[in-house]
Parts: structure tokens; sequence; C-alpha cells
């Protein structure tokens, strides 16, 4: 059987509406008018919610610079390029799923446009002839393809469970239950498979071959009588439609709104922060950071509702790996389910509740453990897939309790006290930071003299004794290649430390110290071993008219090995491998100069790299202010990262990080491979094959 109604005898077209009497159509459109309707009312529910948060919000804003943000929308957001490029198949399934989902509704728009327009205004069909045929191969594909990928969802997330997936919820675990909203995008599927082959059952087109799955799958049918088949197929047909529309209705209200959320973050997606925001005016304000929900930017909010609970931040972070209160997954999460309260009423008469009514952000939501347990590494922004920025939340939070509460988290408080009043955080004179290299008649920057190299110590490799090692060495280096350096003399600490720990007011004294001080002197570039005061210097001085050429030592000393001003002897004979800080790595993509150094020391192939490395490389535990603070809970981050070592069977832990090279002495120390692999800075390496 087959109506030619609805394709005349000499044109093959899709047969929309096959089976489907008037009146049900009618019903079809008004279902989809008001389901449509729902949505736009929720996508408009989550604009307005965006709003609540501080900052430009506007056409205006959203027009700057818009080719770089359709750039981040498309290779983030249409290719996933973070979740597909992984090598795991959620990755896989992920852009199976998403470009399958598409294509179906393509198809779906298409065959509403051929049918309603095409035909009805311009009476001519889209779906007609050799596009037909590769209308209905490309939608068979894509269904049987996000079939597959919905049947590995499921798989993945509930036989397999990956960890990343859990999280943590006032210290029980938890799981994102999913469930029936991934079942009902499956039944949708193979609802529409069963239409398709039920039709195909039917009239039996010759055509039905490019129909590759509905072809196979009408067999099932063929054997039953004509009017079962048409009976079936209105009746799946009216539930396929009506769990399309209850879909499309539901899904602004939904976890499945990411979809449409994270794309459009994508869009606002910014490079990796290697700077904190600073706060302006910061002398005429009364309350700092975030304290109430209405204080966090609109990008913030549109953060939280973005997040797609997916996990790969959490499985990255060094505090959730190591069992303590903070997963930056559960961070964005409970703010989003928290942020529903200011959105606006589903229903008028709905109330929005009163403020009053609403849990206090600080410890109702937020607990001040799961802030101070960040180390500021960015593994998590840079794991996000769809441009989330956890770290800029966690800081605002923590600005709050630190300036706003007066509540810094114990001992940092001492390290701070120290930080103003001895330009340290030891809490040693301000006159003895350079006792420990004085012996060796280092000159200190003189007004109207320019040098090379103007070394920034900082306060690890002024004070600190193992440090101060590295900094002998960095001079014999320096001194070996023939640079005219000098020390500032004023030196002070930069409190980096105090600015990540919430402590703004007190990282802009310093700043503003510092900057002064820098312009009295004149240099080619500032050189510095320590990747926090490298990054600061570079990427946040600027934010105070402090622009210099900021160099760190590894890279240093690769360009003097690179242009053989000094020409190290090969002397590593064993296993040696690298750890990268944070503040080289995923703030400043600087991971090849160290291994360059190594690989120029190296007798062979000693270098071997730990299993987590690179942008994926693990935390020391010492970043964020976390070296002034105690590491109570969970694992030690550094005994962790010694073992990544000690797994690889390493002689010597390589590093170019004063704070990292503490966390890896005391880590070795804690897990008893002190004798087994030493720890060396790249500087100490170089000085010694001179």
């Amino acid at each position: 059987m087959f109506d030619e109604t609805f394709c005349p005898p000499d044109i093959i077209c899709r047969p929309t509406f096959w089976n489907i009497p008037i009146w049900l159509e009618v019903v079809l459109y008004v279902c989809g008018f008001i389901s449509v309707l729902i949505f736009f009312y929720g996508v408009w529910r989550h604009y307005k919610l965006w709003r609540v948060g501080q900052g430009d919000l506007s056409r205006k804003m959203f027009l700057t610079q818009l080719g770089a943000k359709l750039k981040n929308f498309f290779v983030y957001g249409a290719l996933t390029k973070k979740v597909a490029g992984e090598n795991q198949p959620a990755g896989f399934m992920h852009l199976n799923l998403m470009w399958g989902m598409i294509l179906l509704f393509i198809g779906t728009a298409l065959a509403t446009i051929d049918w309603e327009i095409a035909r009805l205004i311009f009476h001519f069909r889209i779906l007609q002839g050799g596009f037909y045929f590769l209308y209905k191969f490309t939608l068979d594909i894509a269904g049987f393809v996000a079939l597959a990928a919905l049947c590995v969802a499921l798989y993945i997330r509930y036989k397999q469970k990956p960890r990343r997936l859990w999280g943590y919820d006032d210290g029980k675990l938890h799981f994102d239950d999913d469930l029936w909203v991934t079942l009902s995008f499956l039944v949708l599927v193979v609802t529409g498979f069963m239409i398709e082959s039920l039709r195909i059952a039917a009239t039996q087109p010759w055509w039905a071959v490019y129909s590759l799955v509905g072809n196979a799958l009408s067999n099932v049918w063929k054997p039953f009588p004509e009017q079962f088949l048409l009976s079936l197929h209105i009746s799946t047909w009216v539930f396929h439609a009506w769990l399309t529309f209850f879909l499309i209705a539901y899904f602004p209200l939904s976890k499945w709104f990411h979809v449409f959320a994270s794309s459009t973050n994508t869009l606002f997606k910014q490079p990796a922060p290697n700077a904190i925001a600073p706060i302006r005016n910061i002398e005429d304000l009364e309350t700092f950071g975030v304290g109430k929900f209405q204080e966090f930017s609109w990008k913030q909010v549109m953060d939280f509702d973005a997040c797609t609970r997916c996990g790969r931040c959490q499985a990255v972070c060094p505090a959730a790996t190591t069992h303590k209160a903070l997963s930056p997954k559960m961070i964005e999460v409970k703010l989003q389910d928290y942020s529903k309260q200011f959105m606006l009423p589903f229903l008028p008469f709905m109330a929005a509740p009163k403020s009053g009514e609403l849990k206090p952000l600080h410890e109702g939501v937020i607990t001040a453990q799961e802030l101070w347990d960040c180390t500021t590494c960015m593994a998590c922004v840079h794991a996000c897939p769809v441009g989330i920025d956890q770290l800029s939340t966690i800081i605002d939070l923590r600005r709050y309790l630190t300036l706003t509460e007066g509540a810094p988290q114990s001992p940092s408080d001492k390290a701070m006290n120290s930080m103003e009043r001895q330009g340290n955080p030891y809490g040693l004179p301000k006159a003895s930071r350079w006792d420990g290299i004085k012996d060796l008649g280092v000159e200190f920057a003189q007004p109207g003299v320019e040098y090379d190299v103007l070394y920034w110590v900082g306060c690890a490799g002024a004070y600190d004794a193992r440090n101060q090692k590295v900094t002998r060495a960095m001079i014999q280096i320096m001194r070996a290649a023939g640079l005219k350096f000098a020390v500032m003399r004023a030196e002070r600490c930069n409190c980096e430390s105090a600015r990540r720990l919430g402590n703004e007011y007190l990282y802009q004294m310093a700043t503003t110290e510092n900057v002064e001080n820098f312009g009295a002197l004149s240099f080619k570039r500032i050189m510095t071993a320590c990747p926090h005061c490298f990054n600061t210097i570079k990427n946040e001085y600027p934010q105070f008219e402090g622009n210099y050429e900021v160099i760190h030592h590894t890279q240093l000393i690769a360009e003097l090995i690179g242009n053989r001003v000094i020409n190290p002897k090969q002397n590593i004979t064993e296993t040696i491998t690298y750890h990268d800080s944070c503040y080289l790595g995923r703030y400043n993509n600087i991971y090849d100069p160290q291994r360059e150094i190594l690989k120029a020391l190296s007798v062979g192939e000693n270098l071997v790299e730990m299993a987590r490395t690179r942008d994926k490389g693990l935390c020391c535990g010492g970043g964020g202010g976390r070296m002034w603070l105690e590491e109570n809970t969970g694992e030690r981050i550094n005994n962790v990262r010694v073992q990544d070592a000690v797994a690889v069977n390493a002689k010597t832990l390589a590093s170019g990080c004063p704070f990292c090279m503490t966390m890896l002495e005391d880590g070795a120390k804690a897990t008893g491979v002190d004798e087994q692999i030493a720890r060396k800075d790249i500087a100490e390496l170089v000085a010694e094959a001179l």
C-alpha cells in the first residue's frame, strides 16, 4: 500500500504524515507550538538568571571580539575538542551522541520545512529524488550512531560508574542520577526507527534500501497483517510525538539544558587565566569578594548553569583525588542548584523565595574547608570541556572570608602578617634577606646602570636553606655565562600567596611597592627561579602598570645552552624524571625548556616521564597559599606526587620551583624514599655539570 497523495507518481519524495489523519496533524502542531513556547520561556528564565550576576551582558559585549567567540564555539562547542580528544570511550561517545541527536533534529526541522513551507507555499518538495535518498541514509546512520552512543553512555554511567561522575556533598558520596532522561532519549530514537520500519513494511517501496536500519528492522513486521501495522504505526507515532514534545518542554528545566548553556558558555571561554582579576578601587569598598550569590559575575553564574557534572575537573583535582573536602565539580554543582532560587518562577503563582529564606552562601552552601583545600593548580579549568573557570569562583569566595569576615584559615594569617611586616612569609628579619649569598659578592642593582638580568631571588631563594642552594647555583651559572646581573636590594615578598588566599589588599600594597622600586632601575629583563613570582610579575603586575620582560631560570638556562654560551657536561647517567610546576605549565604553557636541559645533561635516554605529566601533571600541593597551611585530611598531595616518581624508578626527581622543592623534599622523607631518590633543581644539575 502506498498513498500517492503524499508523493506524485512521477516523483519519489518523503511520505510525510503517512497514515496520520488530518485532525491528528492539527493536534501535533498545537502541542508542538505549546512545547516550543515552554522551551523558549525556559531559556528566557536562564538568561534572566545570568543577568542576576554582576557585569556587562549586553549585545555590545557579545559582538566584541565576535570572531574569537565564534572560533571558541566551533572548536569547544561544536567539535567538543576537549571531550572528543580524550583517549577513552566517553569522549567518542559524547561526540557521537551530540552530533547524532543534532542531525536527527536537523532532519526533523527539514521535514517540517519541506512539508509546510516548500510544499504549500512554493509547490515544491525539498525531500525528493536523490536528495531524499541521501537524507534517509544520513538520518539512519545518525540515529544508529546516537543509539549506540546512548547505550555506551548507560554502560559507562551505570556499569563502570567512574569516580569522576561521583561527587562529595556534606562528606557523603552521591551519584548523579540521570537514568530516566537518558532512557527517554534512547526510547525516542528506538520509536523513530520503529515508525520508519512499520511504514516500510506496509508500503515496501524499492528505495527503502537507503534506510539501512529502518529497512532491516522492517523484516520483523512483514509477517503481520496490514491493519496491525497501521494501528501499531499510528500508536507509536503518537507516543513518539508526545515524548518529543515533552522533552522539548522539559529541556530547560533539566540538567540537559547544559547542551545549550555549555555551548553558549564556550562562546565566552577565556584563555587559561594566568592572572587573577584585581579588585579595583579597593580602598573605597566596604565588602570584598563574594558573600552573596548576586555578587558573582554573570560569567560565573553562566558557568554554574553550564556545568555538565561530567567530573573531569574532579578527576584531575589534587584535593579531590587525595580525598579532601574540595571537589571543583561539587562547587559548581552546589552553586548550580542554589542558583535555581534566583530564577523567575516557572508558573505565575509560584513565588520566589525571600532573601531571608535562603541558606547563606558561606557554610550554608560552600564550606570554608572546601575553599582552603584548593591549590590553585588550575587543573580543573584546564580540564573543563565547556569553558568554566572554577578557580575565579574559589578565589572570590576566599576573598570574602579573608577580607570581609577576617577569617583566613590558620596558620596562613601568621604567614600573611610576616609578609606585611617583615617582607617575607617566614617571619625572618628583613635585614637577613641576603645573608645566604653575601659571601658571593653579588652586586645590588644601582640606578642609572643597565643590567642584562635583574635576578628576582624570591623569599624561598633568600630565606629557605634548601632553596638557597638553588640561588647559589643560579649565580654560578650566570657568572659562567658572563651575564651582567644584579639583585634588587629593596626586594620584598610579592605576596602572591596572600592574593590566592584572598588577601588582595596586602597583595596590592606589596605590588605598588615593588613596581615603584623596579621603576628606579634599568634592566633588560627580570629572571626568577620561582614560577609563582614569574607568573605574578609577568602576568599580574601589568594590571598595576608594571610591564616587564620576565624569564624563568630554566628558560634562561635553556637559552644559554642552546646558544652555546655555557657548555655543561653530560653527567646524568641514571634515570631522571621532571615534575612540572603548575605555574610554569598550565599557567604559562612552559614545558619544553626544562626537558631540553635534562636531555642535554643526560648520557643516553635517561629522562622518563611520570604517568601524570605536562598539562596533566599533578600539583605538589604547595600552591594557592597551601605552603602556609596544614594538610590534615586525606592523603598528602606531595606524598602522592613523590610516589609517581618512584613508580617510574627514577633516581633523581628534578624540579624548577622552590615550593615544589620544599613539598617534594618533605614527601620523600615522609614516604621513606629519602635515600632512594634525590631531589634537585635544574639549576643545581646544570651547575654541577659546568
